[in-house]
C-alpha cells in the first residue's frame, strides 16, 4: 500500500474520530465545539485528482451529518470548502501551487495559519447559515461563525505546530 495513501487513511479515521468522540463532547462555555477534521481537507495533497476530494470531503461530512444530526449542513460545507480549496491555495501560495511543488504541512507556519483561516471561515459560514438557515438569525451565525472559529483556528495551530516539528522539510 502507497505510503500516502496510508497516512490519508489514517489522518481521516483519526480526525473523525477525534472530532465525534472529544472535540463535539467540549462545548466551551456551552456552545463552543473546535472542528478539527477540516484538516483533513485542508492538508490532503494537492498533487491528487480534484474529484477525489471532492468525494472524500462529501464522505467527512456525511459521517458527521450522520452522528450530529445537521441534515448535510457539514457534508454541503465540506464539498463546499473541497471545491474552492485551489482558490486558497492559489491565493497563499502562488506560483508553488501551479507548479503542484508544495506539500501544505511542511509550509512555513504564517502561509498555513492564512490557509487555515480562510479554509475555516468559508466552511463555517456555509454550515452555520446551513445549520441556522433563518435570515433574522444573521447575527447569531456570524457570532458562531467568529466564536467557533477562532476556536476552531487555535485548536488546529496547535494540532499542526505539533505535528510540523515531527515533519522533516
Amino acid at each position: 500500500m502507497n505510503k500516502d495513501l496510508l497516512t490519508n487513511i489514517v489522518r481521516f479515521i483519526s480526525l473523525l474520530f477525534f472530532q465525534i468522540f472529544l472535540f463535539d463532547q467540549i462545548n466551551f462555555l456551552g456552545f463552543i465545539n473546535p472542528m478539527v477534521y477540516l484538516l483533513f481537507i485542508i492538508l490532503y495533497p494537492i498533487e491528487n485528482k480534484r474529484w477525489d476530494i471532492m468525494l472524500i470531503s462529501f464522505l467527512l461530512g456525511i459521517i458527521l451529518d450522520t452522528f450530529q444530526d445537521t441534515g448535510g449542513a457539514h457534508a454541503a460545507a465540506c464539498v463546499t470548502l473541497a471545491f474552492t480549496r485551489p482558490i486558497w491555495l492559489r491565493l497563499v501560495y502562488g506560483e508553488s501551487y501551479k507548479m503542484k511543488n508544495i506539500k501544505v504541512l511542511k509550509t512555513s507556519m504564517d502561509r498555513l495559519l492564512l490557509l487555515l483561516l480562510f479554509c475555516i471561515i468559508v466552511h463555517h459560514v456555509i454550515f452555520f447559515s446551513l445549520v441556522i438557515f433563518n435570515g433574522s438569525q444573521i447575527l447569531y451565525t456570524l457570532k458562531l461563525t467568529l466564536s467557533i472559529g477562532a476556536a476552531t483556528l487555535v485548536v488546529n495551530c496547535i494540532i499542526l505546530a505539533l505535528f510540523k516539528s515531527r515533519v522533516k522539510s
